[in-house]
């Protein structure tokens, strides 16, 4: 019961509820109207669009001997 009557406890104790009740207050009632990122970028007139990746049926795979590229004597 000690603990109760201490000043540095009841002191961090207020802190920390001020705390909570700050950052709940900031997440609840936050602005819902700030535009996402996707509005500002359609507003800049940048389209972003979900690729979906090729099909392995479409991709061309090419023959490693004639590689230019390739480094091995």
């Amino acid at each position: 019961m000690l603990t109760l009557t201490n000043p540095w406890y009841i002191l961090i104790m207020f802190a920390i509820v001020a705390f909570v009740i700050y950052f709940a207050k900031n997440i609840l009632l936050r602005k819902e109207d700030d535009p996402t990122l996707l509005e500002k970028l359609r507003n800049s007139e940048i389209n972003p669009t979900i690729r979906t990746p090729p099909k392995p049926s479409d991709l061309k795979g090419d023959d490693p001997e004639n590689n230019i590229d390739n480094n091995n004597p």
